[in-house]
Order: C-alpha cells, then sequence, then structure tokens
C-alpha cells in the first residue's frame, strides 16, 4: 500500500463522489498500537474518510483507527488534513464497495423508531399469555 494522497484520478471513471453525510457521532481514535486514545466527535462520514472534531488541539500520528461506538466499526485511517481542533481522514480500506442509501443521513431516526416500535411489541407481548391463560381456564 502507498502513502500518495488519494487523488481524483485514483477514482474509477464511473464512480460518482462519495456521500457525505453530517454527523455528530462520538468516536475515539486509538494510536500508538491502541496504547493510547482520545475522544472525538465525527463531524462528517463518507465511504471513503470522515471529518473528525476534538475539544482541545492533539497531535496525533498520521495512521490511526477510527472507532464508531454507535455503529460498532472500527476503521483504520490515515490523516489527510490537520485544521486546528478538526483533522480529515481518509479510510484505508475504503467502504465503498457497502451498499448505501441516499436516505442513510436519518438512519439513527429510523433506528430509534423501530427500537421503540420493539418495546411496544414487547410489552405487548407480555399482556398476551395472561389474556390467552384466562380464556384456557373458562
Amino acid at each position: 500500500m502507498t502513502d500518495k494522497p488519494l487523488t481524483q484520478d485514483m477514482r474509477p471513471e464511473e464512480s460518482q463522489p462519495p456521500l457525505r453525510i453530517r454527523t455528530f457521532l462520538k468516536g475515539i481514535v486509538y494510536y500508538d498500537n491502541r496504547r493510547a486514545s482520545v475522544e472525538c466527535t465525527i463531524r462528517d462520514l463518507s465511504d471513503t474518510g470522515a471529518r473528525v472534531a476534538f475539544t482541545t488541539l492533539v497531535s496525533l500520528p498520521d495512521n490511526i483507527e477510527l472507532y464508531i461506538p454507535q455503529k460498532q466499526m472500527t476503521l483504520p485511517a490515515q490523516v489527510r488534513r490537520r485544521e486546528g481542533n478538526e483533522i480529515g481522514v481518509s479510510f484505508q480500506n475504503p467502504r465503498s464497495d457497502e451498499p448505501h442509501r441516499a436516505i442513510d443521513g436519518d438512519l439513527a431516526e429510523r433506528v430509534t423508531k423501530m427500537e421503540n416500535e420493539v418495546a411496544a411489541m414487547k410489552r405487548l407481548l407480555k399482556k398476551l399469555p395472561a389474556k390467552v391463560l384466562q380464556t384456557d381456564e373458562l
């Protein structure tokens, strides 16, 4: 693997620019063979990289791992841009082979709605055996 920056020429001609999603996800940056870490906020996320913000100015090596707890994924990344309390990273193993939808931006909202529906169904199921037993006794 080379350390050359990604350029427009390196992308397949038929591919479209990566879908960038504005996020407010908690993240953890690991470095120094996971002996050191720092919490962060992932502000933008795409298949090929992310914009990561920190509460203070941090000094990071060029190669890091970005852990996203909400998505339960760790992505090896390379720092491409440093600006104040933010860095821009490109993922070393691009996720572009994963299918993505135009509506991924509201994924967290959909997941929350589904979790609420599952909780409501569980409450209904708890009530169901009591009613079934009552009719069987008659």
